[in-house]
């Protein structure tokens, strides 16, 4: 075990940071394709064991004890572990490329990680158990096609949006990359559902007894009932696997030989910080995440989920003071607390005067005014939220990019709320996304995916995702492109610019002035693009010529803060 811990360390090590760094010199890259699948999914025998993640001390842990160990560490947060060459995230068991590296249809985004259709509403439902507590209480079922899921209801404050949240969050982190459950709508009338004689459920003093009525009717009581008297509802469908409890935003799992990235130093994990603002998903603790041990070879591997992703997009608090503030502030915020100290109380906040928008109660304060991308804070700190960098955000926020009005619309449409509060979501959604990109696509370089052509006028194209978001306009974008030749790489050369129908910035590439080579040489490509409102840093492409088959192959992507020469 030890030894293919070892062996999977050097693996990460070797094949997910950029390869060939020269100490304070050029970066080069070698002649190699990027790494798009981490190997954490290798099988491995033995089952670990089920972690519980207590919800108080956790919340301790990061409002206190955490930013107290912080202050006095000396621990830079640095770049993230887990980018490829190209600057992206390979796949893995905690994320898999989908609208970030390949197009999806609106279909595709409102179906998310949907692979069969919901329960038939006729029933029957079998209830093997109830959960009535939490803020959204619910029970589970066997369908009478055979699958298990976990029913959920909106309770009686904000109408739909509970549900619809669950749905539509679930819906875009897959589209983003993330693993979450099969989420969606079903209404229904209580008839059809009859008790499994081994369910049990929980009395007044915590006891476990038969399930009965008396055990629902504390859930039904919560549950938003429909004019024609059915009841509306989210079913989850269990994720495949067996569950093993949370999984961490920090640290590694010592039961896990193929877990050796730091959970604070993973890439998609830092980023996903932009989609929680972006849906105002305050809740992203440890506790709404699901490891599973999904069954493969001659044991299993890990693979981790988000779950429940209910309490986004608005959720109401008591006091109004305090709900005002989600998404602004940490539940305990040092920082604020000595100002107002200070102050005697009469600072006032950015969210003090926000009121409900045009949905009423149902999406509360969720809004676009008081949205400051740089300022968005969850429930309490995130260790890896806390360790993001510029670019793990940018990262994200390619992403997003790619996240067009017609796709969010259809997210939200799968929520079955109507065409009114629909309409009202996907404006939001739409002005905080826009507010999200022109923050993150406007300082570091928009520009990736590379392809090229080569032959004897070789071309290298670009897609410029502040146009494909419309962060920036086409007759207003420029461009300015440097290549750096040979070992040396001192020498620069102006490119000349073409650019498409399609909006794609292309570069005809310098051949070699020394002519043929028998060996492959090393070409570095600064490109630049700039509008009247912002000039991000370029892309530093890095690109081998020469080659006997292909002519040329790019093997690295940069993103550089600044300008300038390479090296």
């Amino acid at each position: 075990m030890a030894s293919e811990r070892a062996l999977l360390g050097a693996v990460a090590a070797l094949s997910l940071s950029v390869l060939g760094a020269c100490g304070g010199g050029l970066r080069q890259f070698p002649l190699q394709d990027p790494l798009w699948v981490d190997p954490d999914r290798r099988p491995f025998a033995g089952e670990p064991e089920e972690y519980y993640s207590p919800f108080a001390w956790d919340g301790a842990n990061q409002l206190v004890f955490r930013p107290i160990s912080r202050f006095f560490a000396v621990d830079p947060a640095g770049r993230a572990v887990n980018v490829n060459a190209f600057d992206e995230v390979p796949d893995s068991s905690w994320f898999r490329n989908r609208m970030g590296r390949f197009r999806l249809s609106a279909a595709q985004v409102a179906r998310g990680a949907c692979r069969t259709p919901p329960p038939d509403p006729a029933g029957p439902w079998t209830v093997t158990g109830a959960k009535p507590n939490g803020a959204n209480p619910g029970f589970l079922i066997k369908s009478s096609e055979g699958r298990r899921y976990l029913v959920k209801f909106d309770g009686v404050v904000q109408g739909p949006r509970a549900s619809a949240a669950d749905v539509i969050g679930a819906n875009l982190y897959h589209a983003a990359g993330y693993y979450v459950p099969c989420n969606t709508i079903v209404n229904f009338e209580r008839s059809i559902l009859v008790y499994d004689p081994k369910a049990k459920g929980e009395n007044a003093k915590g006891e476990k007894e038969p399930l009965s009525d008396a055990h629902l009717d504390a859930v039904f009581d919560k549950a938003l009932h429909l004019p024609d008297g059915r009841y509306r509802a989210n079913l989850s469908l269990f994720v495949e696997g067996k569950p093993i409890g949370p999984w961490t935003y920090e640290g590694t799992r010592k039961d896990d030989p193929n877990d050796v990235i730091p959970h604070e130093d993973r890439r998609e994990l830092r980023g996903m910080e932009v989609l929680a603002a972006w849906i105002n998903h305050f809740d992203s603790r440890e506790q709404n995440t699901l490891a599973s041990f999904v069954a493969a070879g001659k044991g299993g591997y890990v693979r981790h989920y988000m779950i429940d992703f209910g309490d986004s997009f608005g959720s109401i608090w008591e006091p109004p003071q305090l709900g005002r503030r989600i998404g602004h502030a940490y539940y305990l915020d040092v920082g604020d607390v000595v100002e107002d100290f200070i102050s005697f109380g009469l600072i006032r906040r950015r969210w003090d005067g926000v009121r409900f928008g045009a949905s009423g109660a149902v999406f509360g304060y969720f809004d676009v005014e008081t949205f400051v991308p740089d300022e968005y804070k969850p429930g309490y700190p995130n260790p890896a939220f806390v360790r993001k960098q510029e670019s793990d955000a940018a990262w994200m926020a390619r992403i997003l990019a790619r996240m067009s009005d017609e796709h969010v619309r259809a997210a939200v449409d799968a929520a079955e709320m109507g065409p009114r509060l629909s309409a009202e979501l996907t404006r939001i959604l739409v002005g905080r996304r826009d507010k999200l990109l022109r923050r993150y696509l406007t300082r570091l370089s928009p520009l990736a995916w590379p392809t090229v052509s080569g032959g004897a006028a070789p071309r290298l194209c670009l897609e410029d995702l502040a146009l494909t978001a419309g962060v920036a306009l086409a007759r207003e974008r420029s461009y300015r492109a440097t290549a750096y030749l040979g070992d040396e790489l001192a020498r620069g050369l102006p490119l000349q610019v073409r650019v498409g129908g399609d909006a794609r910035p292309c570069f005809d590439l310098p051949t070699d002035p020394r002519g043929s080579v028998t060996t492959p040489r090393y070409m570095v490509l600064d490109v630049a693009a700039r509008s009247p409102d912002h000039a991000p840093g370029p892309l530093r492409v890095h690109l081998y010529y020469g080659l006997p088959k292909d002519g040329l192959r790019v093997v690295g992507l940069e993103r550089p803060n600044g300008h300038g020469p390479p090296g």
